[in-house]
């Protein structure tokens, strides 16, 4: 494991989620993420590059805030997508100390392996 894997890891849950959050590039992808979405949409829809996008993609789904989903195209066969897997995030300071609630959709009884007709 690299060395940047094991300091992701011990990282607190809330510096992730803020790290993540301070980050221009990922709140322009968390904001397109309003469907599933292709890693190759993304970068088009946003006007950055590919490996650009798949390093905002790691961070966010380390902070916890997408998720991954494979879906089978015709056509294409097996393909990733991304959705945003909250609806809000309030931040605030309450006696010194900061608290992070995050709000996220009731499960989805339609996640894992699915197929589309795009």
């Amino acid at each position: 494991m690299s060395s940047r894997n094991v300091e992701s890891d011990e990282t607190n849950p809330i510096d992730r989620l803020l790290d993540a959050l301070s980050d221009e590039t990922s709140r322009r992808i968390l904001c397109r993420l309003t469907e599933p979405t292709t890693a190759a949409d993304l970068a088009d829809d946003c006007d950055i590059p590919s490996s650009t996008v798949y390093r905002k993609l790691d961070v966010l789904s380390r902070a916890e805030l997408i998720n991954e989903r494979i879906i089978l195209k015709p056509g294409y066969g097996r393909c990733s997508v991304y959705e945003r897997n909250f609806e809000h995030v309030t931040i605030s300071v309450e006696e010194g100390d900061f608290s992070v609630t995050v709000d996220r959709p009731s499960d989805d009884p339609d996640e894992g392996l699915i197929a589309t007709d795009d």
